[in-house]
């Protein structure tokens, strides 16, 4: 669930401020690829204001329709859950999405690319996605250019979102808006070339994760902290870790529970893959919240109670839950020393407590 937490401007804020944008980068596994290669020319004219303007034009004419689209097929989705939104709600969750991707094309047609993108498009002829080259010189590059605009554009937009839509008597309605920004953008996306789909998506990635990952709060909670602070700098040090984490969390958990079915479908299902790997990352930016905070009040008020409603309705196993928070914790343990382990500890024993199986 998204709060409102104003940005600080201290040197700490945007330290964590930096590491959040650049979570978001294109992430290959999401878009729809017929090629994987683009000329350089083609990723700089597409990476221009005025080739900005262009695909942002493209997809206005398109965000309506293919929002309602996404939000039938999200209907049919969960569908296996009682009441979760009627007809009515559903479309009125799809036109307010709709309002949103259209924010988020204002703020794309005013960012320019980074130096350093165009610097780099201009050593080589060709970009082809497949190589190491591009995922090391290319890439990191591509991420946003600024997301504290994105933010303050942004927010109000998803405020008003949650507040028409979400019921706190029924959690499950966020699952459901996540769920149509994650097919919304896939649909999107679909009608844009590699260069467009290469410079767009991680703006399309920031509102899916703006929804329901905390990264927001845990970057504002860095204002409690001074810059020499050990607390900060383990955080410094997994934040960019965090989907490798989230990845590897999920395919042991495979690995332990191959067999394993929600209503959602199989583990591996590439929609509960998906899903599966966003709720991980996410129980990391609210452990980091508690952290930075010195305080279980998140995970205890927000987190927990969101979980304890959801999972059940969609017949995913508290057991599985509690098996993945272990597989979280050792992931994160084994990549701190003793020092940052007695910082963090406190906290994860907390939250393996908080899910242990009732």
């Amino acid at each position: 669930m998204l709060v409102t937490t104003p940005l600080d401007k201290s040197i700490t804020v945007k330290r964590l401020l930096k590491l959040w944008a650049a979570r978001y980068v294109p992430d290959l596994s999401t878009l729809s690829l017929t090629t994987n290669k683009c000329t350089t020319i083609e990723l700089m004219e597409a990476a221009s204001r005025q080739g900005r303007d262009k695909t942002a034009t493209k997809l206005s004419r398109l965000i309506e329709i293919h929002c309602k689209c996404a939000g039938i097929r999200t209907s049919i989705l969960f569908s296996y859950i009682p009441n979760v939104v009627n007809l009515t709600e559903s479309q009125g969750i799809a036109t307010s999405s709709a309002q949103v991707y259209e924010k988020v094309l204002s703020v794309y047609r005013k960012q320019s690319p980074t130096p350093s993108l165009m610097e780099a498009l201009s050593e080589a002829d060709t970009v082809d996605i497949s190589t190491d080259l591009y995922k090391i010189s290319v890439m990191p590059k591509l991420e946003l250019p600024e997301v504290s605009s994105l933010v303050t554009i942004l927010t109000p937009e998803l405020m008003q979102f949650q507040s028409q839509h979400l019921s706190a008597n029924n959690q499950n309605t966020l699952g459901f808006m996540s769920t149509q920004f994650h097919l919304s953008s896939k649909v999107l996306l679909n009608r844009l070339s590699l260069p467009e789909q290469l410079l767009l998506s991680p703006y399309f990635k920031f509102v899916e994760e703006q929804v329901c990952i905390p990264w927001q709060r845990v970057c504002t909670a860095a204002a409690q902290h001074s810059l020499n602070s050990p607390v900060l700098a383990l955080i410094e040090q997994l934040i960019p870790k965090s989907q490798e984490i989230a990845t590897r969390v999920y395919r042991h958990a495979l690995e332990r529970y191959p067999t394993y079915r929600s209503r959602r479908g199989k583990l591996d299902h590439p929609e509960v893959k998906a899903s599966s790997i966003r709720d991980v990352e996410m129980f990391q930016a609210y452990l980091w919240v508690c952290v930075l905070e010195q305080s279980m009040a998140a995970m205890e008020k927000e987190l927990y109670p969101l979980c304890e409603m959801v999972y059940p309705s969609v017949s995913v196993s508290w057991e599985l839950v509690e098996s993945m928070v272990g597989l979280l914790v050792d992931k994160i343990l084994i990549r701190l020393d003793s020092e940052q382990q007695s910082i963090v500890q406190p906290y994860t024993t907390a939250m393996q407590k908080l899910f242990a199986c009732r």
